[in-house]
């Protein structure tokens, strides 16, 4: 709540995923929109038309509360409706292929992301609104980091001062291939580029896992950190409907990079060969979006009755597909060691859920001591002997009938609260908008 001596303040709110665009990236920033009026902070969202995603549900634009205007401007760049990787992948010949390949190679040429020809549009669009005086702050939250290149050209051009919201690191992302010598020659300049956006900023929220990232390309910029978090609220509303004949592991989300659940589905498979009275009992269901690759694997384990994969669901199936789950799941490469610092927004969702979770994830890394509250299961992403045996553990258990729920610790829970996430944002805003304003007297 906002104090009884403190002004409002209107902030502008430049995001490139928001509803009707769906996933976990459009969360933080859709909870933020929502909590912050009731501190004290009015919100307009700038927006795109169109983001062009691989993930859309439309019926979460009435999730958007209808106080908090939405200011839409287009999006001309490159449609990632289907990841590059699978779209080669999925052209039946060779030859096909090669073009493909060919014809996707110049999003490579933009920096910092496929999604900077947005700038075109958002920068101007942010500056007439700017203009109008009636903004106190703007805010910018990353991914992708071509919002961010947007809030320095902004910045640039106003004396409105600028937070910026980090998602995700920019330069140490788990899901690059840095064994190619073209992804290092552009981190290099992505790198300049981070520096020289860092530069303009104000202050910056950011997640815990990106803190070292923002204290290294700029020292002296004010920074809170906020992780990211779940509606407890929210999840605390949806019943669960278990499958009683089943024990059901999900996995909700996507397989970015080189994500993969492969060795799952080897562990799943040696284990029905050594029990095979375990595959009446067994179930995997995966929503959302599905390597190519491991569709030809399922039917080559011969797991076509053990698996079900579904496409892309509203933000409130997914959440009910984790609550009906037995075992949550969730998978995190090595990524050439950079996958150990990353903890990727599911995290919190499975751990305030309540359901026993099994993680594929580096064994010393971020997630997996996050993890550690609530009892998960943890095993190596290459370690399919261990997988194999997390899940003859689990599915015993849950045939014993004492696979138990997994209480969140108290102050787990405060940490990751959005309404404790928006209050220190809302905190950061103002002291922002404080130091601007002595700056100015």
């Amino acid at each position: 709540m906002m104090g009884p001596m403190e002004e409002r303040l209107r902030v502008l709110y430049v995001a490139f995923y928001y509803p009707p665009t769906s996933g976990g990236g459009v969360e933080r920033t859709l909870q933020f929109s929502r909590r912050l009026p009731g501190l004290g902070i009015d919100v307009e969202m700038l927006v795109p038309t169109d983001a062009k995603w691989l993930a859309e549900d439309p019926a979460s634009v009435a999730r958007i509360p209808s106080d908090v205007p939405v200011h839409r401007v287009p999006y001309r760049g490159p449609s990632l409706t289907q990841l590059p990787g699978e779209r080669i992948r999925a052209q039946p010949t060779f030859g096909r292929r090669v073009l493909m390949r060919a014809r996707l190679a110049p999003q490579r040429i933009f920096l910092p992301d496929a999604n900077a020809p947005w700038l075109a549009s958002v920068v101007p669009a942010a500056l007439t609104l700017l203009g109008t005086g009636r903004f106190d702050a703007y805010v910018t939250t990353t991914p992708p980091h071509t919002v961010a290149v947007a809030g320095r050209l902004i910045r640039a051009r106003t004396d409105v001062p600028w937070v910026a919201d980090w998602r995700d690191p920019w330069l140490t992302h788990a899901d690059l291939d840095r064994s190619r010598p073209d992804v290092r020659a552009k981190q290099a300049a992505i790198a300049r580029l981070a520096r020289w956006s860092t530069g303009g900023m104000d202050a910056a929220s950011v997640v815990d896992h990106a803190e070292d990232e923002v204290r290294g390309l700029s020292p002296d910029l004010p920074l809170a950190v906020i992780p990211n978090g779940v509606d407890l609220e929210e999840l605390a509303a949806v019943e669960r409907r278990p499958d009683p004949d089943h024990c059901t592991f999900a996995f909700t989300g996507w397989f970015f990079g080189d994500r993969s659940p492969a060795v799952l589905l080897e562990a799943v498979a040696a284990l029905l060969r050594d029990r095979p009275e375990l595959r009446d009992a067994v179930r995997l269901r995966f929503m959302g979006g599905f390597p190519d690759t491991d569709h030809a694997r399922v039917r080559d384990l011969g797991l076509g009755d053990v698996v079900r994969v579904e496409p892309p669901q509203p933000h409130a199936a997914a959440l009910q597909a984790q609550a009906d789950a037995d075992v949550a799941l969730i998978f995190m490469q090595e990524g050439a060691g950079h996958g150990a610092k990353f903890l990727p927004g599911k995290v919190w969702e499975l751990m305030a859920s309540g359901r026993p979770v099994l993680a594929l994830v580096p064994p010393d890394g971020a997630a997996a001591r996050e993890l550690a509250h609530v009892g998960a299961e943890v095993v190596a992403p290459a370690d399919a002997a261990g997988a194999r045996a997390a899940v003859e553990r689990l599915v015993d258990a849950w045939r014993a009938g004492t696979l138990a729920a997994t209480p969140l610790p108290d102050d787990v829970r405060a940490r990751i609260s959005r309404q404790g996430q928006a209050e220190a944002l809302a905190g950061l805003l103002r002291a922002t908008v404080s130091r601007a304003r002595a700056g100015a007297a």
